[in-house]
């Protein structure tokens, strides 16, 4: 059964981190395919633009592969399905035993709330609360901590790098045309494209869809970005093409910038690259030239060797030509939650970071309050009495995303006790103790918290489109039913705050802070409370939305000026902005900028960027041996380059084959040369790069 244009409902798409409006129409026999799907032309953002992920969400949320029931595993490995109050009872049970026996710090806890998925993730702070959990990661913790730690030493706060109006954008470890992750991509490239007053660098080792659109490729050798980036600057530096009196005004160490790359061997730097120098140069020129510059970096780079280097070099390159607080350039958002907490360091007189926490085991850093995923084995294959013994994943699949899968899977079958809660049977929930069924993002209340738009920013809090799968819940019941089972608070302990909350949102909001100032556990369970005293009242299904109002209490609080610039103000600002995003069948304003804030906004005292980062300024001065973090040899002269994201790949929970319409589900590419050769007589490492890059459009100046 079709459906018309009429019975379509807003939404938001999943499958990237931009979240893009759609409008979802649907049909099939029982009511729940996505029969149509289309760009949703009220969303402040997006504007009706949507890519081929988006328009294929069906195979996400109606696939073979969803969980029905609670499942436990038997002594004999197997599964067998058991209902919700065993398996609540046992997993409290389970988790009170690990709790108690070794304290909530050896439990530890990956994942919480996939892509657009993410109030899952807030509920779950409640649960970890109740448990002592200390240590937790996710999927941002193998991809952004590298570049969160850099922002945060240099500008201190969560960045939108403005390649929309900038006159010379860059694009490093990333190919927009094919897996997004960026605002309408395809309609900026064709723009850029189209526009003699601008420019696109590509930096790629290969000829992409993205390059295609570029001005100038520089097609770089694959783990050798380091080089080409401190090339760049270099040049920039010996060339004298720096605002001097911008970064005295600004800036905080840009004398010992300068020094480091006045000396850095531009040329041979390039060459080790695998780059022609004088394309390099040029791009360096253009770049020093420009009135606004902005790169965007992405998880081509963030998971490539030399990954924090490259990010901070990056980085250097925008704020060394003065690229920060104004149209075109680095702006400091304002977000309703950040999903990547800023990292607080202390840095002694030298630009070191003193104080690092640390893993208990493998001592591996903590970074934005995560640990990295990749030390999650080790830190548990072994007899140190600090070893986790416990282990909690939700909406996350690290078996199959993290290194050393089989060594993971071990880990996991050694805990005491293991946990996964998801929509789908995953290779990691393959490995656990107990997996519960979650419903899936169309299925409940969803919201995002990755909108980092500039200067106006943007909330969406997504109605659901179904009723949830037989037999599923919402992450927040699940917490909830947890958390109850391991008897936290007393009965009627929080009877006033569920009374007020039957009075309305302003009674709650002063009964609220009154009571989390009398009562620590309150603090410590907040989703979990809002959730149980605030949710009930709400509306039909809408008690996942509670932890939202709380946030929008802070931001109200902590921004505002930018939230009156949305036209929400006085001391009811929040509950004004909670009923907004309530009401709306699209994302919201929540909070409008001004480029002149974002120095205000700089949390160092003297007000300046700071520019200088002792650590990565050596690994600067270790790119001079001209030497390869990844090495190749004669035997093996190649390097796999893998995770690629393509038009047809999704996340690492449901892939289903179907998806990939006409294509091979797996694949290998090669470059023709390097499949025609024999191995022997080759340089290691000479693989993967022929030309050097090229030069699309004259148009340089």
């Amino acid at each position: 059964m079709a459906a018309s244009t009429a019975e379509m409902k807003s939404t938001a798409c999943n499958l990237c981190f931009v979240n893009c409006g759609i409008k979802v129409a649907l049909g099939g026999e029982d009511g729940r395919r996505f029969v149509k799907v289309l760009g949703d032309e009220d969303h402040p953002t997006s504007k009706g633009y949507i890519c081929n992920k988006a328009s294929r969400i069906d195979y996400y949320q109606n696939n073979s592969n969803r969980l029905t029931s609670p499942m436990r595993r038997t002594p004999d490995g197997s599964y067998e399905a058991v209902d919700w109050d065993t398996a609540i009872r046992d997993i409290a049970r389970r988790l009170a035993a690990v709790r108690d026996t070794h304290g909530g710090e050896r439990i530890f806890y990956y994942g919480g709330g996939g892509q657009g998925n993410h109030l899952g993730g807030a509920s779950a702070l409640g649960l970890r609360g109740a448990l002592g959990i200390k240590y937790k990661a996710n999927a941002i913790s193998q991809e952004k901590t590298g570049l969160s730690w850099v922002y945060s030493r240099m500008i201190g706060e969560g960045p939108q790098i403005d390649v929309h109006h900038a006159q010379v954008a860059m694009f490093i470890g990333k190919n927009p045309f094919m897996s997004n992750g960026m605002d309408q991509a395809r309609t900026f490239l064709r723009d850029i494209r189209k526009d003699p007053a601008r420019t696109l660098i590509v930096i790629d080792p290969r000829r992409s869809e993205t390059t295609d659109y570029a001005d100038i490729h520089l097609a770089v050798k694959a783990g050798r970005d380091a080089w080409c980036m401190a090339a760049i600057l270099g040049h920039i530096v010996q060339s004298d093409l720096l605002p001097m009196a911008w970064l005295a005004e600004h800036t905080t160490g840009y004398q010992d910038i300068i020094d480091h790359f006045r000396t850095i061997p531009v040329d041979a730097f390039a060459v080790f690259a695998g780059l022609q120098p004088e394309l390099l140069r040029q791009a360096a020129q253009v770049i020093g030239n420009a009135e606004t510059f902005a790169l965007e970096e992405d998880i081509g780079i963030q998971m490539a060797p030399h990954s924090t280097l490259v990010t901070y070099l990056n980085f250097l390159t925008m704020l060394m030509t003065g690229n920060f607080g104004k149209p075109g350039t680095i702006g400091l958002i304002t977000q309703l939650a950040p999903i990547i907490a800023t990292h607080r360091a202390r840095v002694d007189a030298d630009g070191r970071e003193v104080g690092v926490g640390r893993l208990p085991v493998t001592g591996a850093p903590i970074v934005s309050g995560l640990y990295p995923g990749a030390f999650l084995a080790e830190e548990i294959l072994n007899d140190h009495p600090e070893r986790p013994r416990a282990l909690i994943v939700e909406s996350s699949n690290p078996v199959h995303s993290l290194p050393e899968s089989g060594k993971l899977r071990q880990a996991i079958r050694s805990l005491e006790f293991s946990l996964a809660v998801d929509v789908a049977m995953t290779e990691t929930a393959m490995e656990c103790d107990y997996v519960l069924p979650a419903s899936t993002q169309y299925e409940k209340w969803e919201a995002t918290f990755f909108p980092r738009n500039f200067p106006a920013n943007i909330f969406h809090l997504r109605k659901p489109l179904l009723e949830p799968a037989a037999n599923t819940l919402g992450e927040p019941e699940i917490h909830a039913r947890l958390i109850e089972a391991l008897g936290v608070f007393e009965p009627g302990e929080l009877d006033a705050l569920f009374a007020a909350g039957a009075r309305g949102l302003e009674a709650y909001q002063a009964a609220f802070f009154a009571e989390a100032a009398a009562n620590p556990k309150i603090g410590k369970l907040l989703p979990y409370v809002m959730y149980r005293t605030l949710g009930p009242h709400l509306g039909d299904g809408e008690a996942a939305t509670a932890p939202v109002w709380g946030l929008c209490q802070v931001y109200a609080m902590k921004h505002p000026a930018e939230i009156a610039r949305a036209g929400f103000s006085g001391p009811n600002a929040g509950n004004q902005l909670f009923n907004a995003l309530r009401e709306s069948s699209t994302a919201v304003v929540i909070g409008v900028s001004e480029y002149e804030d974002c120095w205000q906004r700089l949390p160092f005292p003297d007000r300046k960027l700071q520019l200088v980062i002792r650590e990565l300024l050596d690994e600067v001065a270790e790119l001079y041996k001209l030497a390869p973090l990844v090495a190749t040899s004669n035997e093996y002269p190649f390097s796999l380059v893998a995770g690629s994201r393509r038009a047809y790949t999704a996340n690492c929970a449901i892939r289903d084959p179907r998806w990939a319409k006409g294509r091979q589900v797996t694949a290998l590419t090669m470059h023709p040369e390097d499949g025609a050769l024999p191995l022997a007589g080759r340089s290691p490492g000479e693989t993967g790069n022929r030309g050097g890059g090229h030069l699309d459009r004259p148009r340089l100046r």
